[in-house]
């Protein structure tokens, strides 16, 4: 089940953790933190179940990218909404090449002066989807690998 207002927010950097999660708490979510891969993989036997998540492509034991397969191959995650958040241009470059129901993650933010202003967006979007309790099925039906958050 998952938590009204969750985020999990899965990042090695402690600056970014911290700046990712202070944005959340103004946005009237909780947060959770988790630093490494394999962490966010135990995470994925554990409750309660996020409202959206904040995923670090590069992340140390395991990678994001097996974070998020992992996560859509788990029957209770499969359908939680994944953000990639990243600095690397090669993950933004490939994420924008695929068809938007090829990719796992639902979008990809580049980290960096856009950022905050993304996840604000996000925020935002989920915090209304939550209250309604209509966030899991509509996601479901408009997933997309695209940036921008709103689409």
């Amino acid at each position: 089940m998952a938590l009204k207002n969750l985020v999990l927010i899965i990042d090695d950097n402690q600056d970014f953790q911290e700046l990712f999660g202070m944005v959340a708490k103004l946005a009237g979510f909780e947060v959770e933190a988790v630093y490494d891969g394999k962490a966010a993989i135990e995470r994925l036997e554990g409750e309660p179940i996020p409202t959206f998540v904040l995923l670090d492509a590069l992340l140390p034991r395991v990678a994001g990218a097996q974070v998020l397969q992992a996560a859509r191959s788990n029957q209770k995650w499969a359908r939680v909404p994944i953000y990639i958040v990243t600095a690397d241009l090669r993950v933004i470059q490939s994420a924008a090449s695929l068809a938007p129901n090829d990719a796992l993650a639902d979008g990809v933010i580049e980290k960096g002066a856009q950022a905050i202003q993304k996840l604000r967006e996000l925020f935002e979007k989920y915090r209304e989807k939550s209250s309604g309790g209509l966030f899991l099925a509509e996601q479901s039906k408009g997933k997309s690998s695209q940036a921008d958050p709103t689409q």
